[in-house]
């Protein structure tokens, strides 16, 4: 039975579409572990939360209460020397988080993990022509190569488990989730974008890999979904924000980043979305 509220990580968690789900996500109850790379603003994100209550009286005596609220890891999930996704002491994740113990899968431990968004990821506005190689790289590995890695070393050091069978309702508890995975795709991904090859061919592997790992991981009971934001207000797309751009949207205006949050809330809590793939672009996609 699960005696703790379910942990969400969120990498890119410290603003914009990331801060938003992590803030729906506490107000339900959810733990959340955000991912940055500037501590500062992680240290804000987190005390902008919405606070848990008192930690359960079952909480084992070896294992600190604190390590079961709202949480921050600083540091870059592109990093390879030394990699960031490691459980190598100097690995700020493993510091944060040490790899879990083998437990039975609805065991609690401050280590696990129930629900992995993979919010990180970097923009661009350039001509291919005109694209730096280095620049290339970092909006790749930023958005797609990271993604991959980081899911990956959860699910093999058993951070993210999946479940042999099917848990009975009887068994799940209270705040039980099943295991899932929500990828932040963009519209350039399957669209296009003027200016964003980089960024849109990155976001078309976001969908790929979404899709590849949702056939993989279903015999293993793992959830893999995805969410499809249009044009959202925020600090990454405030020099988009045009009268023009705006006309040519059929609902007329920007989404909300908390209008994506509500997506993936649904994601979590919809134990029949597998490989679901939610586009939220107020009607761009279909014009």
């Amino acid at each position: 039975m699960a005696t703790h509220p379910p942990h969400v990580l969120i990498t890119g968690g410290s603003r914009g579409i990331g801060l938003a789900i992590a803030h729906l996500f506490a107000k339900k109850a959810y733990r959340c572990t955000l991912i940055a790379r500037s501590e500062e603003t992680l240290k804000n994100a987190v005390l902008s939360l919405h606070p848990l209550p008192n930690p359960s009286s079952q909480t084992s005596s070896q294992t600190p209460d604190n390590m079961f609220q709202h949480s921050y890891i600083s540091g870059d999930i592109t990093h390879q020397t030394p990699p960031f996704w490691s459980t190598s002491p100097t690995s700020p994740f493993s510091q944060h988080l040490p790899r879990p113990p083998s437990l039975s899968n609805n065991q609690p431990h401050p280590s696990r993990i129930d629900i992995l968004v993979n919010c990180a990821g970097i923009t661009q506005s350039s001509l291919f022509i005109k694209t730096s190689h280095e620049d290339l790289h970092s909006i790749v590995a930023t958005n797609l190569t990271a993604m991959m890695t980081g899911t990956k070393f959860l699910m093999r050091q058993g951070y993210l488990r999946g479940q042999a069978k099917k848990v009975d309702d009887e068994a799940k508890g209270d705040g039980y989730v099943s295991p899932v995975v929500i990828n932040v795709a963009s519209l350039l991904g399957i669209s296009g974008g003027y200016g964003a090859v980089a960024y849109a061919a990155s976001k078309a592997g976001v969908l790929g890999f979404t899709r590849a790992l949702a056939a993989e991981y279903a015999s293993h009971r793992v959830r893999v979904n995805a969410i499809v934001p249009g044009y959202v207000t925020s600090d990454m797309t405030t020099s988009l924000d045009s009268e023009a751009l705006r006309q040519r949207i059929p609902l007329g205006r920007f989404g909300t980043a908390e209008e994506i949050a509500q997506a993936a809330l649904f994601l979590v809590q919809n134990e029949y979305a597998h490989n679901c793939v939610l586009n939220l672009d107020g009607g761009l996609s279909a014009v």
